[in-house]
C-alpha cells in the first residue's frame, strides 16, 4: 500500500519510489555534487541494500506519517527526490537532484508544493534543514522558499521555515 500521497507540481510528479526507480536512485547518490552535499548518506547508502534499507525505512514512516519520500518524475523517469522525516519530532527536510536535470526549476518546484503541502495539512509547523555553505544553489532555493536561518558553524547553514497556524 502506498503511504506516500501523489502531488502534482508544475513540471513534474511527487510520487513514491518504485523499484524501477532504483537505477536512476542509485545513478543521483553515486553523483559528485550528491556525496559532497549528502555525505552522511552516501555512506549509509553505499553498504549492500542500501538504497534499499532507504526506500523501505520511508515507506515505514509515511505508513506512520513520521516522514516521506517523495520521487521527482519528469515524463516518468525519476529525476531526483525529496524527504522529510521526523515531523512529529523534528521535522528535517534533505533532496538531491540527477545531474542531468540540475538548475532548471524542478527542485524549486517540487520543495515549493512539498512545502505548501505541509503547511495546509497541518502536519508540522516548522521543517529544519542544514546545509553546506558551499551548496549555493540549494541556499538559493530554500531562501527564495522562505526558509531563515537560525544556527551556523564551520561548514554548515541550518535553515528553518515556520508555517503560519
Amino acid at each position: 500500500m502506498n503511504f506516500t500521497p501523489d502531488i502534482r507540481t508544475k513540471y513534474s510528479l511527487l510520487t513514491r519510489i518504485s523499484a524501477d526507480d532504483m537505477s536512476k536512485l542509485k545513478e543521483v547518490f553515486d553523483d559528485a555534487e550528491t556525496r559532497r552535499f549528502l555525505p552522511e548518506l552516501y555512506e549509509l547508502l553505499d553498504s549492500n541494500g542500501g538504497l534499499w534499507k532507504f526506500t523501505s525505512s520511508f515507506e515505514q514512516y509515511a505508513q506512520e506519517c513520521e516522514g516521506y519520500l517523495w520521487g521527482i518524475k519528469y515524463n516518468n523517469e525519476l529525476v531526483g527526490f525529496v524527504a522529510i522525516m521526523d515531523i512529529s519530532d523534528n521535522p528535517a527536510l534533505f533532496y538531491a537532484m540527477h545531474p542531468t536535470y540540475r538548475l532548471q526549476g524542478y527542485m524549486k518546484d517540487a520543495v515549493s508544493v512539498i512545502m505548501d503541502y505541509l503547511g495546509k495539512s497541518k502536519l508540522c509547523c516548522k521543517v529544519s534543514t542544514d546545509v553546506y555553505k558551499n551548496n549555493n544553489a540549494s541556499i538559493h532555493i530554500l531562501k527564495q522558499l522562505g526558509f531563515s536561518g537560525y544556527k551556523e558553524d564551520d561548514d554548515k547553514l541550518y535553515l528553518s521555515k515556520l508555517f503560519v497556524q
